[in-house]
């Protein structure tokens, strides 16, 4: 179970296949291209919805022009078929006009937007264990262009494998629908009362009409929209984890998830980064419009959330930005003190999620799993009193689940199947780490383990151990 990745934040592991969700190569990256990427980003505000950006404190540019283009190469795929689509040609009043600060985003009541496409199909366990973790639903939308924004995305499965790799890493107690919908406003936001984290793709609408005339080549266009959606989801994932697994947040709220999401994107590596520094950009831009930020507020100023992200990227490797500083966008006396700033950062996320790591993700970073090592051993006897493992009953126990959904989804169209596959590969983990928790916590004797091994469905094994 343990896998070869590097030590370091607890969310490196993670959540990070999902800086890739189209196609991409690697490629090689020096200070030039790593000193930023020509791709904006939004970090939503929290339940009660946001603009996708708050706006700039003051109307004077906070560095010498953008970032220049980073070298990843994740909007490879995606970029030629943002291209395409006609923006100015959306209908109004969801059509912002490209170059225009996005307005302020209304007040929006959750519980009107829709829930279609979310799941309505229970995924059956046993042994006390239901369904967890993230999850992905689309809605269909009648405008042309957020319908297509629809397929690109379900197509190249960027939030799939964002969900899959945080159910790899936190355990939740509850699912949490990813939902991209129509808001008619530009937003993106999580709903406790739901645990919904709604992107509308109005949202991407809004980047997409930014960036085109912006980005030198489709490549870079495709990174744009990516890295401002990704930042902005997660920024709200930062919000939900707070509210489900009661973090505290000391100081702002807003900034404590701005941090996350950088973390997050920095431990995905050259194409992880690059979407951070789009959320830089993006901030940067905010900063220089005309757009004013109340001191009210509960976000930061666009330009102190430009030089935060800035701060943290620099921090986590000085040699390999340097960059930031030559070209002017990061100052000397800031960067001094990045280093520590990240260091610091870093490992009170580490503490704060720590209790709720799944046991790959803190043997992989080193730190004590809640099941013993002889317990997750995939063929190894457990010890004297067990010849199974738990985890051979946990893979047998998720292996029953996907035969049982496969069952029930029958009766749905290629479409629908489709996405219920998707939907039952990602919370595959989430499955497994509870079956495999439970049974070392309760220590199931080997009888009950083998009855597992030996059933044929999810209701032969439901009868194990009573």
């Amino acid at each position: 179970m343990r896998r070869a990745i590097s030590s370091g934040l607890c969310v490196a592991l993670l959540v990070l296949t999902a800086a890739t969700g189209c196609k991409k190569k690697t490629a090689p990256t020096d200070n030039a291209a790593a000193s930023g990427s020509a791709a904006g980003s939004a970090a939503a505000g929290s339940g009660s919805g946001s603009a996708a950006g708050s706006g700039a404190g003051s109307a004077t540019p906070v560095a010498k022009g953008p970032p220049p283009p980073g070298a990843s190469h994740a909007g490879e795929d995606c970029g030629p078929k943002l291209a395409k689509l006609d923006v100015k040609a959306a209908p109004q009043p969801s059509s912002l006009a490209p170059g225009a600060a996005p307005p302020p985003a209304a007040k929006v009541d959750p519980a009107s937007i829709s829930k279609a496409g979310i799941p309505t199909m229970a995924v059956k366990g046993f042994a006390g264990v239901k369904q967890s973790g993230f999850r992905v639903s689309y809605a269909e939308s009648q405008n042309p262009l957020h319908e297509n924004l629809h397929q690109i995305l379900q197509e190249n499965k960027m939030f799939e494998l964002a969900a899959q790799g945080l159910n790899e890493t936190i355990r939740l107690p509850t699912t949490v629908d990813i939902q991209l919908v129509d808001c008619d406003t530009v937003n993106a936001f999580y709903d406790p009362n739901s645990h919904r984290i709604i992107v509308c793709y109005e949202l991407l609408e809004y980047f997409l009409g930014q960036f085109k005339d912006k980005a030198a080549n489709d490549q870079e266009l495709g990174m744009a929209v990516l890295g401002a959606t990704m930042f902005s989801f997660y920024h709200e994932t930062g919000h939900g984890l707070i509210h489900l697994l009661d973090l505290p947040a000391v100081g702002r709220e807003e900034d404590s998830v701005d941090q996350l999401a950088t973390l997050i994107l920095i431990a995905a590596g050259d194409d992880g980064v690059a979407m951070a520094l789009s959320g830089a950009y993006w901030f940067q831009m905010q900063q220089a419009s005309s757009t004013e930020t109340p001191f009210s507020d509960e976000h930061s100023f666009d330009g102190q959330r430009f030089y935060n992200i800035m701060c943290l990227i620099y921090g986590s490797d000085p040699e390999k930005y340097a960059g930031f500083v030559a070209n002017g966008n990061l100052p000397q006396e800031r960067a001094e003190r990045c280093p520590e700033e990240y260091a610091h950062i870093k490992k009170s996320w580490e503490k704060l999620l720590e209790p709720f790591l799944t046991n790959g993700a803190a043997q992989n970073i080193d730190l004590p799993p809640q099941v013993p090592a002889d317990e997750i051993a995939a063929t190894a006897p457990a010890g004297d009193d067990h010849t199974v493992t738990c985890q051979q009953v946990a893979e047998k126990a998720t292996q029953l689940i996907a035969i049982e959904f496969e069952k029930q989804s029958a009766g749905l169209d290629d479409e629908q199947k489709a996405a219920a596959a998707t939907e039952i590969q990602s919370n595959m983990p989430s499955f497994l780490e509870q079956f495999l928790t439970q049974c070392a916590k309760e220590n199931w004797p080997d009888k009950d383990r083998k009855c597992v091994l030996a059933a044929d469905t999810i209701d032969e094994a439901s009868k194990c151990g009573q």
